[in-house]
This record gives C-alpha cells, sequence and structure tokens, in this order.
C-alpha cells in the first residue's frame, strides 16, 4: 500500500483497533476489518488480521514481492510491544500509550544492529510534531498544522504536503485509518473527516470510496494520473 509521506516513519500499533457499528432492534453490531486486498498497478497484496477478546489487534500477516510479513502485538499497561518477523528481519517496536490512545514514544530494534526512537508531541489528539532519532544521524522533525479537526499540511524534513477531506467522518476503512492499520496497526493521526486527497511534492493522489447500505467503507479508489490502487474489505460483524 502507498502511504503519504508524513507516514514513511517506522512505527507500529495503538490500543485502539478499528471498528464500525450499526443498530439493530436487539443490540448494536460491531463489525471489524479482518482482510483488507490492495491492488496497486499489477501488484496485489492481501492483509488477514485477527483481534484479541478485547477487540485490539492481535496479529497481521501478508506477503509482499516475496517476503512474508507476520507481526504479534502484546499489550502490557500502557506499553503495547510489536514483534516482527519479515523474512530474515526480526524486529521490535516498544510504544508508550498516552491517555488519548495515542503514540508518545516509539522505540525500534531489529537483529540487524538497527533502532530508532520517536517522540510524539500533541495538542490533544492533534500531533503537532514528530522527531525521529536513528543512530548517528541527525533527529528528522516533522511538524503537522491542523484545521477543524484535520490534518492539513505536513512538512518533513523539508518536504511539504497539504491534505484536503470530504464532508463524511472518519470512519473504518477510510484513507488514514487503513493506512495506520496495515502499516503500523493502529493509530497516531486522528482527524475528523475522511481523507479526500493529498498532495506531496508534484505528486497528487484523489481518494474516492465505496459504501455498502449499512454505510460500512467497501472499497477505497486512489487515483494517480493514470495509476489506480483499489483497496477492498472484508468485515468480520457480531
Amino acid at each position: 500500500m502507498k502511504t503519504p509521506s508524513i507516514l514513511i516513519v517506522a512505527i507500529l500499533s495503538l490500543f485502539l483497533s478499528p471498528s464500525c457499528s450499526k443498530k439493530s432492534n436487539s443490540h448494536t453490531q460491531t463489525c471489524q476489518i479482518i482482510t483488507v486486498t490492495d491492488q496497486y498497478g499489477t501488484s496485489t497484496t492481501t492483509y488477514n488480521i485477527t483481534y484479541d477478546n478485547n477487540n485490539r489487534i492481535s496479529t497481521e500477516q501478508y506477503t509482499s514481492s516475496g517476503t512474508a510479513t507476520s507481526r504479534v502485538f502484546t499489550y502490557l499497561g500502557n506499553t503495547v510491544i510489536v514483534a516482527t518477523t519479515a523474512g530474515t528481519v526480526n524486529a521490535r517496536d516498544s510504544l508508550t500509550i498516552n491517555s488519548d490512545g495515542l503514540i508518545a514514544s516509539d522505540y525500534y530494534s531489529d537483529n540487524n544492529s538497527n533502532s530508532s526512537n520517536t517522540i510524539y508531541t500533541y495538542s490533544g489528539t492533534e500531533v503537532l510534531k514528530s522527531v525521529l532519532t536513528q543512530g548517528a544521524n541527525p533527529p528528522t522533525t516533522s511538524t503537522y498544522t491542523w484545521t477543524n479537526g484535520d490534518m492539513t499540511a505536513a512538512n518533513q524534513n523539508g518536504t511539504n504536503s497539504t491534505y484536503t477531506y470530504n464532508t463524511k467522518a472518519s470512519q473504518s476503512g477510510d484513507y488514514w485509518q487503513i493506512v495506520q492499520l496495515v502499516n503500523f496497526g493502529g493509530f497516531f493521526v486522528r482527524t475528523a473527516h475522511q481523507l479526500a486527497g493529498y498532495q506531496t511534492g508534484t505528486t497528487i493522489e484523489n481518494i474516492n470510496y465505496t459504501y455498502d447500505n449499512t454505510g460500512k467503507i467497501t472499497n477505497v479508489t486512489g487515483t494517480q494520473n493514470t495509476t489506480v490502487e483499489n483497496i477492498t474489505y472484508q468485515y468480520l460483524c457480531n
């Protein structure tokens, strides 16, 4: 899955798991995304996701470019441990979660002696800054601008991005949520509305959604010039 430039920082997981609800006469039904199929050009990647008894993401598995990736999530108070196996790489993320369920810090390490630490600064639930320290390299700082509950701009180490939104409330399966779900396992960008498009440098992508008769998102289409990405979902409802 392609990601806006803001999301290239390697982080994983949060407390929250995406879900959607619809009312019935007798009970409230909760639905969770369990399969994501991402078709980008001639490449197709399928993500399989499971949840624990507290409706938190438990495992994620997918194969991309011939490499099988498996992630296992463990919850210890306000810490989330994410163990990732991807081919010969074994990695571990240790995240500290703040009182709003968002990442306060993320320490990453792997068996190739790579490590990094990212610190996030928020105003309420709006991320304002992230600082990535990686080895002996100078820290990389990203800053974010918000308008009416939506992140409308970002500057990541000198690269600018802008974002536009539709009028529908953010929900499971919209672009921000699904990018964070399959790449990181949770959320550090939490917007009020659904992302409708973004521009990073000269790259422009327009995003459209398809909904079923209960209001769940069933398909996301991202278009860059003649290149089209189609993302479809399977839900488990109970």
